[in-house]
Order: structure tokens, then C-alpha cells, then sequence
């Protein structure tokens, strides 16, 4: 029987699959795509109804947890091998998908957002974000503020505030300010598209040569028919030595919804996890993986930009989102308000407070009881 997989619409996500399908047919895996935005708000519960194993993303865990959508690795998985997979991934990856004392998936691709730059253009790129209003008036420049973008962007700067409370009313305000002030002199039809529009724009040559926060896309290291190449540097500081950013990345999940062979499913996921599939199969033909020795493979890092030894510091900072069951609802809305702060249409006070209700709301113990960050 046939395993159905889904996955996401990029070539960084779907290639790896396809190479190592051609690798190991006898590990027979139907994938599907669906649109990135679909992929970041698509709700996990329904698409477990329909796929056996499922590329998802983290902060999805606590609504697909709810609805008993996902199957336990620990059901299928050793002990002792599971510890093997936790032991070989990078940053806070692995953790992202642990939740009420189970491993719900393992992660396969590690992002986190970082400063993207032209590097024919651009020697250096600031490191704080007190310098970035004044370097973006000297240098063309696009924010990243689509979909849940704006709101994460605000997080990244802003380290958050603790239990009940999700931002300190004066740093964040202070945030949206810089935020504010970057818009103004900003491409501002560029900065209100994703990471992968940001990426292509500036690679094209025509538009601005610098990002101060995108999730980063190594495959853009290498040039391409009408594209350049592009560069990447840790996420900038804001008010503390820590790079400022929020866990991406995908997780490689089992339906519960489905009946699969239980042994099919093992020797798939075996056999994908393998550190020569992950370290080499997977960068080589456009992944980015979330195993530490790709992570600190010299020849993976040459090969892609050194995008890789350029933003680790960050990805090992980078904070990992709540998981509880309405938490993407409150990223989407939350990313409109910031998005009519920073443009301009409504007050950063009002807007912080709002934020920060949204946030006490969903952290109450009962609607939090799958765990949060």
C-alpha cells in the first residue's frame, strides 16, 4: 500500500522528497502540495483525514493535539532511536514539536528569520536594530510584513514578556517605532508580501538588496536565470546580546486518523532520518535540514552561501511560538493590527494592549492545557 504524504509548495520541500523517492522506491509515498499559506493555517485535524504522514508546522501542534489528530512518534518509534533523532537536531527544533510529555513529530527542515542582503551590493548589514532607520534611507530596503509576517517580526524584536503576558508595553512600542520608521523609506509594496516574495525580489536585481528579517532560504545562495545570488547575517539585536527571532521550520508528523502499516510507516521514517540522507541527500538537492550535522558540515556550508555558519547563532536563540489550540487565529489577527500600526492606521498603545489581552485569553489553563512555549 501506498503511504500518502503532504508537504508544502517550494522546491526546498518538495525536491528532497522527490530525490529520495527516486533513492528508495521501494518506499512507496504518494506527496501532495499545498500553498504555503495554507501550510502555515491550514488546520493539521483536517488534513490528518485525508494523509498518512503530514510536513507541518509547530505552532498548528496544540489544535491537531485537541482533536486527537496525531499519532505519538513514541507509538511507533524506540525509545532509544528517538533519543538518536533528539540528540542530532539542531537548536530548539526538536523541542518545538514535544508537547504533554510526547514527541507528536520530528523536525526536517530548520528557518528561522535572519537578515537576507544582496552581497554585490552590500558588504555588511546592521547588527542592532537601532542602526536599520538609517541604514535603510541609504540603502534600497523591504520589510517582511504578509500573513502572520508583521506579528512575528514584532515578537522577534520584542523577547517575550512571560506567563500571562506576551509583550512589555514600552519595548514593544519602542519596536513598532523602528518598525514605523523603516516602513517609510521602505519598498512598501515588497514589505507587504512573505519571505519567498522578499527573497525573489531581491534576487532579481531590479528591486532593494536588503531585508533586516525574513525566514531565510538558503537555496537563494545560488544564482539562477535572471537571479542573483544572495547572503544571509544573524537576525538583528534589539536592546539585548540576543539575535531577535522566531522558530520555523517543519516537522515530519503521523496521522492518527489513518491506519497505515505500522511497519511501512517505521521504515519510511527510518530510512528519511538517516544522517546520510538528512546531511547529504536532502542539501543537495535544495533542503534545508534540521539535523546539526548538516548544520556544521563544511562542504553543506560552501555549497549554499555559508548561509548555514551565518545564521545558526540565531537559529540556536530563536524562541519557539505557543502551541495551544487557537494560537494561529491569534497570529493572523494579530499580524493585521501590527501591520496597521506600522503603516501608520492605528495606535501602537491600543494595539500592544489588544495584543496582550489576545494573549492572556489564550494562555487560561484550560485553553492552554496542551502546553505553550
Amino acid at each position: 500500500m501506498t503511504l500518502r504524504g503532504l508537504t508544502w509548495d517550494h522546491p526546498r520541500a518538495y525536491q528532497p522528497l522527490k530525490a529520495f523517492s527516486a533513492q528508495r522506491p521501494d518506499l512507496a509515498v504518494s506527496w501532495d502540495r499545498q500553498s504555503l499559506a495554507d501550510f502555515e493555517a491550514h488546520p493539521i485535524a483536517d488534513l490528518a483525514r485525508r494523509y498518512d504522514l503530514m510536513i507541518i508546522d509547530h505552532p498548528g501542534l496544540g489544535a491537531a493535539i485537541a482533536a486527537h489528530a496525531l499519532r505519538p512518534l513514541g507509538q511507533l518509534i524506540p525509545a532509544d532511536l528517538l533519543a538518536d533523532w533528539q540528540a542530532a537536531s539542531v537548536g530548539p527544533t526538536w523541542a518545538s514539536y514535544r508537547l504533554a510529555g510526547q514527541q507528536w513529530a520530528v523536525p526536517i527542515d530548520a528557518a528561522t528569520q535572519v537578515t537576507v542582503f544582496r552581497p554585490d551590493q552590500l558588504a555588511a548589514t546592521p547588527r542592532d536594530w537601532a542602526e536599520v532607520p538609517t541604514f535603510a534611507r541609504q540603502h534600497r530596503t523591504a520589510l517582511c510584513l504578509g500573513g502572520p509576517h508583521a506579528f512575528l517580526a514584532l515578537l522577534a524584536m520584542c523577547v517575550p514578556a512571560g506567563p500571562g503576558e506576551l509583550l512589555r508595553p514600552r519595548q514593544a512600542a519602542a519596536a513598532l517605532g523602528i518598525l514605523q520608521a523603516v516602513w517609510a523609506v521602505a519598498d512598501q509594496d515588497i514589505s507587504q508580501a512573505g519571505p519567498i516574495t522578499v527573497h525573489e525580489a531581491l534576487a532579481t536585481g531590479t528591486g532593494p538588496g536588503y531585508c533586516p528579517l525574513a525566514y531565510g532560504y538558503a537555496s537563494y545562495a545560488q544564482p539562477a536565470a535572471g537571479r542573483r545570488a544572495l547572503a544571509w547575517a544573524g537576525a538583528p539585536t534589539f536592546g539585548t546580546p540576543r539575535p531577535g527571532s522566531v522558530l520555523g521550520g517543519t516537522g515530519l508528523a503521523v496521522s492518527a486518523l489513518r491506519h497505515p502499516d505500522p511497519a511501512e510507516l517505521h521504515r519510511f521514517l527510518t530510512a528519511f532520518l538517516a544522517p546520510d540522507v538528512q546531511a547529504g541527500l536532502i542539501p543537495a538537492h535544495g533542503g534545508q535540514p534540521a539535523q546539526a550535522a548538516a548544520w556544521d558540515s563544511a562542504a553543506v556550508d560552501q555549497a549554499w552561501g555559508r548561509y548555514y555558519s551565518s545564521t545558526r547563532r540565531t537559529l540556536d536563540a530563536a524562541w519557539v511560538r505557543p502551541r495551544a489550540d487557537g494560537w494561529i487565529a491569534l497570529q493572523e489577527h494579530a499580524s493585521a493590527l501590527v501591520r496597521s500600526v506600522i503603516t501608520g492606521q492605528a495606535s501602537a498603545h491600543k494595539t500592544i494592549n489588544v495584543l496582550n489581552a489576545n494573549y492572556r485569553e489564550l494562555a487560561r489553563p484550560e485553553r492552554a492545557e496542551a502546553g505553550t512555549a
